[in-house]
């Protein structure tokens, strides 16, 4: 789902990532946000971008 209308800006410094762009911000118009598998803590390391692709 992508926002047309709104200046969404999706910020992301993971530069493995075929999505990252210089200015530290993704390509795309939306992610998708995943739970880790196996992890049911409560913290933020719990979920991951879905939409991670290595260069």
């Amino acid at each position: 789902m992508a926002f047309p209308h709104n200046n969404q800006c999706i910020h992301c410094n993971v530069t493995s990532c075929k999505h990252w762009d210089d200015d530290d911000r993704c390509k795309l118009d939306s992610i998708k946000v995943a739970y880790r598998q196996g992890c049911n803590s409560g913290d933020c390391e719990e979920s991951m971008c879905a939409s991670y692709h290595t260069k």
